[in-house]
């Protein structure tokens, strides 16, 4: 703070914001003050002529400063407006201390037109022995640290990872990359702490600010999933939404009353078979079996083409193909979906049909790679043109698909293909994530709603993980999850009520159902590789929230699906609900469960869906939750396990006369009672093996 700046602070009357105090001067700068005891420490400020925003268009480039100032409640606006390139452009830097004494920078960008431009914030620190250090963390986060305390400066919301710097002038930088200019935001969160005895103390602290700022321990809603999944079975099994192209055809439409018919009909078809393999639902099982048969209905098969071996997302009653939004393209994301169902529903049924349609679109996929081995774009056109720079976003699902034809096939290729995709990821996506709302532009940028993107990195990380165990796979894949924790919960949607909260996607409070499933399904996968409650009870709200919005005659309403395709949604929804029903015993000590398979692992002894146990067993407890019995094929023992949201400490179980005594999972007793146990964040939980 140089000698000019000192003068200033002395004249100027300043604006009270709590324990800071601002300063704001009619040649557009200002400065923030931290009270410290009697007097005031200088935190952050802009000098002149150095604007404090700097705003590039393809013309020129715009120094702006903040010529007003107003206070209201506590919150303080700086702002000025003009006109770039004849667009009236409004930007506000708004002030305001939070109840932690934090102090929250919010600037504001608000444009009446389409106006493309790179935005820079130029903030300059205290620079008087203050050193900066960087650490790895959840947020992208800087700490200074001055004699006697330690400033963190936190993005909630950046652009891209880089995008805040702090030069060695103690100058801080701050970059909105080159987008369109309406209604966009940077929001800075500054946390200043007393005198750090060690460098450690610091990171501990940052890190632990990173891990609980955005969501505090709630109770797990009442609202029943079985019930719900049972409405998104029925949904499926719906003659209205089925049309037959062949004898022992069925095809599921799009939407109600939709003349297109989904690829999703094979997602919807190994949902089913999960189904019937828990409830015994022969209804489900006969019209899955007859799903299958239409795998070939959405493949292009012409040896001519380039794209030979592609599914399109939706065919119409003459078999004419397309995209999801009617555009004659193919998208690999979701090519990379349906060709996952195809190996899992080969694998459960030996239908050859599924296997040689999947190896098809496998090897259309591995030619559609870039040179370096990875994918430059998510679209497909019809010459074979891969294009739209949203490759990254496709490379977790591309993962899965890997792993699973490896597995079938053992073929190296596919699983060298896995390793590169899964070492992009890591390097380019994992590592330099940061919080917010949205993910940065940069990184999974094809999606319409990132939390798909984020959804299937973690699963493809997962399943490459139990292929070959590496940390670093473990470690990109829950540093995806913690991400996706951080998301924004968005609970002002007409008609929520009580069931939960709906994702919020894009930037903006527009609430995604399909969202909330995928945003489970990544905390799921999660859960898999560290049973940490956090995952399971974070996929429990996910799920309720998509619940909530489930209407047992109509399916989620069309305005709240990021992809307008229900059966997409409601095939996702029950395939959610059956993982987290096994995830349920996996909370005891020793016991593992695989979705794909449908089992859980405790021991040398594997126990699997029995439907008779679904509609024999009896369990109540107060605030029941939900339950899950399993059956073991050699020993006839019954895994069983219990939810509920802690207001009972104990479950009345009616399995029969033969089965008394239970072993209980969670601390080893055995007797004729049913403990329950508490789970932070969860609620109780009891996990017993019931004794032939």
């Amino acid at each position: 703070m140089n000698a000019q700046t000192a003068l200033q602070l002395e004249v100027a009357s300043p604006i009270p914001l709590g324990r800071y105090r601002l300063y704001h001067y009619e040649d557009g700068t200002f400065w923030l003050s931290l009270v410290q005891n009697k007097g005031e420490a200088p935190l952050l400020g802009v000098h002149a002529p150095l604007p404090p925003v700097e705003l590039t268009t393809a013309h020129e480039r715009h120094s702006l400063f903040v010529r007003n100032c107003s206070v209201q409640k506590g919150e303080v606006t700086l702002w000025d407006e003009r006109l770039i390139d004849d667009i009236p452009v409004r930007w506000e830097i708004l002030l305001h201390e939070e109840d932690e004494g934090d102090l929250t920078l919010q600037m504001h960008f608000l444009s009446y037109g389409s106006l493309r431009a790179e935005v820079q914030f130029l903030c300059n620190f205290m620079a008087e022995n203050t050193h900066i250090k960087r650490f790895a963390c959840p947020h992208t986060s800087v700490l200074l640290t001055m004699p006697r305390c330690a400033l963190s400066v936190i993005t909630l919301q950046p652009a891209y990872p880089g995008c805040l710097q702090v030069e060695e002038d103690a100058r801080l930088v701050w970059t909105l990359p080159t987008a369109h200019l309406h209604q966009q935001m940077l929001h800075l969160r500054l946390h200043p702490e007393r005198a750090v005895e060690t460098e450690h103390a610091a990171i501990q602290h940052i890190e632990y600010r990173a891990r609980l700022f955005p969501v505090g321990a709630h109770p797990l809603p009442l609202l029943k999933l079985r019930a719900s999944a049972q409405n998104a079975v029925a949904l499926l099994q719906n003659p209205e939404w089925q049309s037959r192209f062949a004898e022992d055809q069925v095809v599921l439409r799009v939407a109600p009353n939709d003349r297109r018919f989904s690829v999703f009909t094979l997602a919807a078809a190994k949902a089913l078979l999960d189904w019937n393999r828990f409830s015994g639902d022969e209804s489900a099982l006969w019209i899955a079996r007859l799903a299958l048969n239409s795998a070939m209905d959405f493949q292009l098969v012409n040896a001519q083409s380039s794209n030979s071996g592609a599914c399109w997302d939706v065919v119409d009653e003459n078999k004419q193909g397309s995209d999801i939004t009617g555009h004659q393209r193919f998208n690999l994301y979701r090519n990379a979906r349906v060709l996952q169902h195809l190996l899992l529903l080969h694998r459960d049924t030996g239908s050859e049909l599924c296997v040689r349609v999947a190896i098809n679109g496998i090897s259309w996929l591995l030619l559609k790679r870039g040179a370096t081995g990875t994918y430059d774009g998510a679209e497909v056109l019809p010459n074979g043109t891969v294009r739209d720079d949203g490759g990254k976003g496709i490379m977790g699902a591309i993962v899965s698909v890997m792993c699973a034809a490896y597995g079938l096939t053992e073929t190296e290729a596919y699983m060298h293909a896995a390793n590169r995709l899964a070492e992009y990821l890591l390097r380019d996506s994992c590592a330099p994530l940061s919080p917010g709302s949205v993910l940065p532009a940069g990184l999974l940028p094809d999606l319409r709603n990132d939390v798909f993107a984020a959804s299937s990195a973690i699963e493809g990380l997962a399943r490459l993980y139990r292929a070959y165990p590496r940390e670093p796979l473990q470690e990109g894949a829950l540093q995806m999850m913690q991400w996706l924790r951080l998301w924004q919960l968005n609970a002002t949607m007409d008609g929520l009520g009580e069931n939960g909260e709906v994702l919020a996607g894009d930037g903006n409070f527009k609430g995604f159902v399909d969202a909330s499933v995928e945003a489970a399904r990544g905390a799921l996968w999660a859960f898999s590789l560290q049973q940490d409650a956090r995952w399971f009870a974070y996929a429990t709200r996910a799920l309720h929230a998509a619940a909530g919005y489930l209407d047992p005659l109509a399916g989620f309403p069309g305005a709240k699906l990021a992809y307008p395709d229900h059966i997409h949604a409601l095939a996702a929804f029950v395939r959610a609900y059956l993982h987290w029903l096994l995830s349920i015993p996996a909370l005891a000590p020793g016991v593992e469960c695989d979705q794909d398979l449908l089992v859980c692992r405790t021991g040398n002894r594997i126990f699997v869906p029995e439907p008779s146990l679904w509609r024999s067993i009896r369990v109540q407890a107060r605030g029941l939750i939900d339950w899950v019995a399993l059956a073991c094929p050699a020993t006839h023992d019954i895994l069983l396990a219990v939810l509920t949201d802690g207001s009972s400490g104990a479950a009345l179980v009616d399995a029969g006369e033969h089965r008394c005594v239970a072993t209980d999972l969670m601390d080893g007793s055995t007797g004729t009672t049913y403990p329950l146990h508490t789970v932070p964040g969860i609620g109780s939980v009891g996990v017993y093996i019931l004794q032939a």
